[in-house]
């Protein structure tokens, strides 16, 4: 427990120096050329619609300054779409959106934080993980909700459409409240409306180094491949070996370490990796 939380302390100081831009070539329109996908779908067989939420950094968020998309998942997304030969269209919508607008044939490929439960797994497929992350708990300074326990007959903020409500769910006598959003669940802990929320760790950090009235307690539970981070295509898609392939030549040429250490430091990398050398289901 000690040493995840040095990593996540580690992590929310190198998070204020990160997060690198990239062109709209890159990553594809946010305005006119997504909302023309939205309707019709990848155009041809070379284009991709990516559909992601772009609230969940460090992994995929809009940089203020050049109204680009950032983050792991759009790097990562673009280094597959660049060895596939594809130009990716971004689509930024609710999490909750993600699985239907697949499921309807208006996206191509999904790589925004999606775990890959047995539910989703029924009507999309997932890649291999690629990502192993840790859960915490946010709530306003001094609170102290350090386990789920705390947090019984309490109001739980989620992320509506992600497996954080079913670990809110399994709270004794809470209340659990799912927004659009992580950051609405921020604003309504701020505000008295949540008493705590439940995020992502890594994205944790960064609400908690942005915000000096927030405290985060890492959430003490065993990493599973329904908690992993893994991509998203449509049942039956022909291109999920390929993606493998890709992700497993990312991993032993350096590509993902490279990425991770872009947005989360040399530091919070090697620990992370570390951390999950051993880790029977990241191998």
């Amino acid at each position: 427990m000690k040493k995840l939380t040095a990593i996540l302390l580690v992590l929310a100081m190198a998070f204020s120096f990160t997060a690198c831009g990239q062109s709209q070539t890159e990553s594809g329109s946010s305005e006119a050329g997504t909302e023309a996908k939205a309707e019709t779908g990848a155009a041809d067989d070379d284009t991709w619609v990516l559909a992601i939420n772009a609230t969940f950094p460090p992994f995929e968020s809009i940089d203020d300054s050049t109204d680009n998309y950032v983050g792991i998942d759009i790097d990562i997304a673009n280094h597959i779409a660049e060895k596939l030969g594809k130009t990716l269209e971004i689509q930024d919508m609710q999490f909750s959106a993600l699985v239907p607008t697949m499921e309807s044939g208006r996206a191509d490929i999904i790589i925004s934080g999606i775990s890959p439960t047995a539910e989703r797994k029924e009507v999309i497929d997932f890649t291999d993980s690629y990502y192993f992350p840790m859960n915490a708990i946010i709530c306003a300074k001094g609170a102290g909700y350090e386990d789920l326990t705390a947090l019984e007959g309490k109001t739980i903020g989620v992320s509506m459409g992600t497996s954080y409500a079913n670990i809110a769910n399994s709270v004794e006598g809470a209340t659990v409240s799912e927004l659009d959003n992580t950051p609405l669940i921020v604003q309504d802990i701020l505000s008295g409306r949540c008493d705590a929320g439940i995020f992502d760790a890594s994205q944790a950090a960064v609400f908690v180094q942005e915000n000096d009235e927030l405290e985060m307690h890492t959430i003490e539970s065993e990493i599973t491949l329904e908690d992993s981070f893994a991509i998203a295509l449509p049942k039956g898609s022909e291109y999920v070996e390929q993606v493998n392939e890709v992700l497993a030549e990312m991993q032993e040429d350096g590509t993902m370490h490279d990425i991770l250490v872009k947005y989360l430091g040399e530091e919070s990398t090697a620990q992370y990796e570390e951390m999950i050398k051993d880790l029977e289901i990241a191998q």
